[in-house]
């Protein structure tokens, strides 16, 4: 009998606890939803600047920043791709000291910036969009510098078309998504962003504010790092615009692009490897093994500087990275 009575007594309590639940997620997708509503209402919207031109790139409309060569030297020219939720404003301090002997062009990746928001978010689509602009731009063999995630799409074009590029430099991102101890299992998206509307309310919610955003920036950059309103402006208003939010959501929903360990020992042309000692999302060890797999010993290392070296430290950046860049490319043959 007391059995019967202990096991009525938690059933209860488990209904009950169930249908909070369900209140609960009930209000929070009210919440949400509630939310997203008044944000088209009263949309925030940032007048900044927007420096470059667009170009058609496999279909895409994709933004581009150009700095010419102050000393034209012959030396290749440099396409320097963004990584994840970056933009070219990403490059916009480093760019101009790299260009004082080359040409050196910055694009917004698919789905980033003020490109087009154009799916599929995947490595091949944003291969396919390196491709067109390198044709679109008429680059003869570019050196194509990737950053963080968009190191998998300079590995791509490399694997896929090596006659197109004159080498590749993996800055502070090994081009891989893959885990596990053989690291053939890929990372799959973020669970919580399956989520509609709580993952684009969530997202919404800390775009339209400068303290998270400013709070990630520091955090990834240093303290060279432009933090101003203006600065942090430059890194939200892509998100601010329609369409901004959903994209981002779709690509974080995804698993994360990049090439598998054999590919990247496929990879031919001439590479080399730049990486930041305080980045914990590329370490020491990794960028060693990165090496490794594409055959490279041209390795430098930013002692104390973070992910984002290239906006807070540029001068230290553009230091380490020009002698990789020469020791790929010194000239056009």
């Amino acid at each position: 009998m007391q059995d019967r009575q202990q096991r009525g007594r938690v059933g209860r309590w488990a209904r009950r606890a169930g249908v909070a639940l369900l209140v609960l997620v009930g209000l929070v997708l009210a919440a949400s939803g509630a939310y997203l509503g008044w944000d088209r209402l009263d949309p925030v919207r940032l007048d900044v600047p927007r420096p470059g031109f667009d170009v058609d790139a496999a279909g895409v409309r994709t933004h581009v920043e150009h700095w010419p060569a102050a000393r034209p030297s012959g030396r290749p020219p440099l396409v320097l791709v963004p990584g994840f939720a970056e933009s070219t404003y990403v490059w916009s301090r480093v760019a101009p000291l790299l260009a004082a002997d080359r040409d050196v062009y910055a694009y917004d990746v698919r789905g980033y910036g003020f490109t087009d928001r154009v799916p599929p978010y995947d490595l091949a689509a944003d291969t396919d969009q390196l491709a067109g602009l390198i044709a679109a731009l008429r680059l003869d063999r570019p050196v194509v510098v990737g950053h963080s995630s968009g190191v998998a799409i300079a590995l791509s074009q490399a694997l896929r078309d090596p006659a197109s590029v004159a080498g590749v430099v993996a800055a502070n991102g090994d081009g891989t998504p893959y885990f596990g101890d053989d690291r053939t299992s890929s990372g799959g998206g973020a669970r919580w962003l399956l989520l509609p509307p709580v993952a684009p309310a969530i997202v919404t919610a800390v775009v339209r504010h400068r303290a998270p955003i400013r709070a990630i920036v520091a955090r990834q950059c240093g303290p060279g790092c432009p933090t101003d309103d203006a600065a942090i402006d430059r890194w939200r208003a892509p998100f601010l615009e329609p369409g901004g939010v959903d994209a981002l959501v779709a690509i974080g929903r995804r698993p994360l692009i990049g090439l598998t360990d054999a590919q990247e020992t496929q990879v031919a042309v001439p590479t080399a490897v730049l990486f930041s000692s305080e980045d914990g999302s590329f370490t020491r060890p990794q960028a060693q093994a990165t090496a490794a797999r594409l055959r490279t010993d041209r390795v430098a290392e930013l002692s104390g500087a973070r992910h984002l070296a290239l906006l807070g430290e540029p001068e230290r950046f553009a230091a380490a990275l020009v002698p990789l860049l020469d020791g790929i490319a010194p000239t056009v043959p």
